[in-house]
């Protein structure tokens, strides 16, 4: 049932990206967010993302995409300009392929983005590009393997991904050194930005915009460990007369002490014993004596 859903958002994805509205290019001069669609995906298609994010009080834009590049760097210098367009620290949400476009940014649009998180980025490559004019992003492909681990020069790194998505694997997450972050509810690569379970896990794991990214200082160092400091050991207890002496000392304390309790006398309660074949009886009170009677006269 799920892959027959992730099918259909698979192809309202194509059919939103021939929309007129996918080629259109808006001002991100105030935005905080950035969606970078996935390999042929409209803009369209992520407006049910846009408006959850929307409604936690972010400032949300979606880029455009080139239908048609003629080569792979005209296709990433056209979203670095619109990147380019918005403010310092900024967070890109990229889907699908967007996260490996993203891994190449020039230096310029990258020092913009404060926080990277990848939605089903196939980081090793997929196989449904082999034999095709993307084949740079087959599985395992030379392109992948030089360029995947680019994503660690962002500040904040967090690849997310559905539970099937077998592009990366979870035991292979750990190479980027931030672990796996997230696990989406349904599976599929296409409903990770569209089915409503995953889009309110998302919500839950962006906040608000009240809860500020506090990224993890950077160690300073300390004055104290600066020179290293000198200990004074006392080497005059471990002379051989001194040593013999102390040890002399402690003998004879032990053997002061195993005297001692020698020489205390043993005292050993004995148990009264009662003769054989005699019950104990309990002790009876005195019966009170007969008062004498009053002679009475006749």
């Amino acid at each position: 049932m799920f892959r027959f859903i992730e099918y259909l958002e698979r192809f309202w994805a194509l059919l939103s990206f021939y929309l007129p509205s996918h080629l259109f290019v808006e001002n991100n001069k105030e935005k905080n967010i950035l969606i970078v669609p996935g390999f042929k995906s409209g803009r369209f298609y992520y407006a049910r993302l846009k408006s959850n994010l929307d409604n936690l009080g972010f400032k949300v834009g979606i880029l455009s995409t080139l239908r048609n590049p003629t080569s792979l760097e005209e296709a990433v210098d056209y979203l670095a300009k619109q990147i380019l367009t918005a403010p310092n620290e900024v967070t890109l949400i990229a889907h699908n392929t967007g996260g490996l476009l993203v891994l190449i940014l020039p230096d310029e649009a990258r020092r913009k983005v404060k926080r990277l998180i990848t939605l089903g980025t196939p980081f090793h490559g997929s196989d449904r590009f082999t034999n095709t004019r993307y084949s740079y992003w087959g599985f395992e492909s030379d392109w992948v393997k030089t360029n995947y681990k680019n994503a660690l020069f962002f500040p904040l790194f967090q690849p997310l991904s559905a539970i099937e998505d077998f592009s990366f694997p979870p035991q292979e997450s750990t190479e980027f050194g931030q672990g796996r972050d997230l696990w989406f509810d349904i599976p599929g690569n296409y409903n990770l930005v569209r089915r409503n379970e995953n889009i309110r896990t998302l919500r839950e794991f962006l906040g608000t915009p009240k809860d500020n990214i506090q990224l993890s200082p950077s160690p300073k160092a300390n004055p104290e460990f600066a020179v290293p400091k000198k200990i004074e050991v006392d080497f005059s207890k471990y002379e051989p007369s001194v040593y013999k002496k102390n040890k002399e000392k402690l003998a004879k304390k032990k053997s002061s002490a195993t005297n001692k309790e020698k020489s205390k006398p043993t005292t050993k309660t004995q148990s009264k014993t009662k003769p054989t074949g005699t019950k104990s009886t309990a002790k009876t009170k005195a019966a009170p004596k007969a008062k004498p009677k009053k002679k009475t006269k006749r």
